[in-house]
């Protein structure tokens, strides 16, 4: 495997987000925790689901990632838990481009998203590779523009086949 000209792991990391998901666990946990001792009539059982739907949703968002890696010769791309590794070698892209993007204006958010045209595989953030194929186009967000447009340099100079001479 070649060594990459690119290469970036990004996480869920806006203060708001998790403001909103540590605040309902722990507002829910409270609650639960009151009808417990205030209540002989509640068994723990009954919270369990409840109780496991929060712990899973903020394990689901502690660990989600998106990793984008570019090598001389393909784009690789995974979305943990969601999405495997995708591989695609430069031959099979017909372009690759770095733009400014709203996330919630043009995909209703951040995360995987359709908005009748593209793919969006996001984690926050306003810029993005916009990669087009034969048959499909998606956009990789990232968190490090100027990285991605010394890549894309690299991707244009082996499709013209001048690799860097």
């Amino acid at each position: 495997m070649t060594p990459p000209i690119f290469n970036e792991t990004q996480r869920f990391r806006q203060v708001w987000i998790w403001a909103i998901l540590l605040g309902v666990t722990g507002l829910a946990g409270g609650i639960m925790a009151y009808q417990l001792l205030n209540d002989p009539e509640t068994s723990i059982r009954e919270l369990i689901i409840p109780l496991g739907i929060l712990v899973f949703v903020n394990g689901l968002f502690f660990s989600m990632r998106l990793t984008t890696r570019l090598d001389a010769s393909s784009l690789t791309f995974t979305y943990f838990p969601f999405l495997r590794k995708k591989v695609y070698p430069f031959s099979e892209l017909a372009s690759m481009e770095l733009i400014a993007y709203n996330g919630l204006l043009e995909y209703g958010g951040w995360g995987i998203k359709w908005n009748g045209d593209c793919w969006s595989y996001t984690t926050g953030g306003t810029h993005g590779i916009l990669i087009k194929t034969k048959d499909k186009k998606f956009l990789l967000g990232t968190q490090k523009p100027e990285k991605v447009r010394e890549a894309i340099v690299h991707f244009m100079e082996i499709k013209s086949g001048s690799h860097g001479n």
